[in-house]
């Protein structure tokens, strides 16, 4: 059975590799928000992984104590990995960018040329939750897609999938 960091564990490791307060802050605000979320999922009988979901909404931004551009899950992803930690978790702090980003889009942005979606129930929640998680409030898609287009043209399709996978969580949430 695969086992992740319960949430002392995980704040543990991110203190251990001086990720700033800043990102600790938000990482259990992401946290939060992504348990109420999976806690909706239970009630209606669907079925997710919530350690998975609390490790990985704590520690997807762990790259950040090295780097706060894109490459950020790159570097969590790798810190993760030499720490020996599952797979699944690994993928959480390499994927959780904006709503994800196809293997055309990576280069562009200063990424390998693969993949970076989040497919499974869990990425997509944790993904969708940090999304939403500013400070101390949730944001509204539309304010997430504002915050992001200060990055993207509007007419990039990042910012539809962000739309989308917002769309896909909310009809569980309803």
């Amino acid at each position: 059975m695969v086992t992740f960091p319960d949430y002392i564990e995980s704040i543990q490791l991110l203190l251990r590799y001086s990720t700033p307060l800043n990102v600790i802050s938000h990482s259990i605000y992401t946290a939060q928000t992504a348990m109420k979320v999976a806690a909706k999922f239970k009630e209606k009988k669907i079925v997710v992984d919530c350690d998975l979901i609390l490790a990985g909404a704590l520690l997807h931004d762990i790259g950040r104590c090295k780097s706060h551009n894109i490459k950020h899950g790159l570097i969590g992803s790798k810190l993760l990995q030499n720490e020996g930690l599952p797979k699944e978790l690994c993928r959480i702090a390499e994927i959780h960018l904006f709503a994800g980003i196809t293997r055309h889009e990576a280069p562009d942005l200063g990424l390998p040329f693969r993949d970076f979606l989040p497919v499974t129930l869990e990425e997509k929640i944790i993904t969708y939750a940090d999304n939403i998680s500013k400070k101390d409030r949730l944001l509204s898609v539309d304010e997430v897609i504002e915050r992001y287009g200060k990055y993207l043209p509007q007419s990039h399709p990042i910012l539809n999938r962000v739309r989308l996978l917002h769309t896909e969580i909310e009809a569980y949430l309803a």
